[in-house]
């Protein structure tokens, strides 16, 4: 009892998919760390270039905050110094 000529190929078949299925496995087995690796390098990058530029944005507003404070500091003298002169002034009439 052999195996006709079909029988062989469809056996043939199965044996070099299942050998193609090993193959990509390996592979994938492979490729995977590398495949991590490189995922991670890109997240840290990123990671660096966002906090980069979350700590300039941090800058800028503390300088626009320290402006805002010197300006308002020197806009309540001012008015301080208006007040005392108009109450002198209406303390004298």
């Amino acid at each position: 009892m052999g195996l006709n000529t079909t029988q062989k190929m469809a056996v043939t078949g199965v044996g070099l998919v299942a050998a193609g299925v090993g193959l990509g496995l390996v592979g994938a087995a492979l490729i995977a760390p590398s495949v991590f690796a490189w995922t991670a390098s890109m997240m840290q990058r990123g990671t660096d270039l966002l906090a980069g530029k979350a700590e300039g944005a941090s800058k800028t507003m503390g300088a626009v905050a320290g402006t805002l404070h010197r300006s308002f500091r020197e806009a309540a003298k001012a008015g301080i110094a208006e007040s005392k002169r108009s109450n002198f002034g209406a303390a004298q009439t």
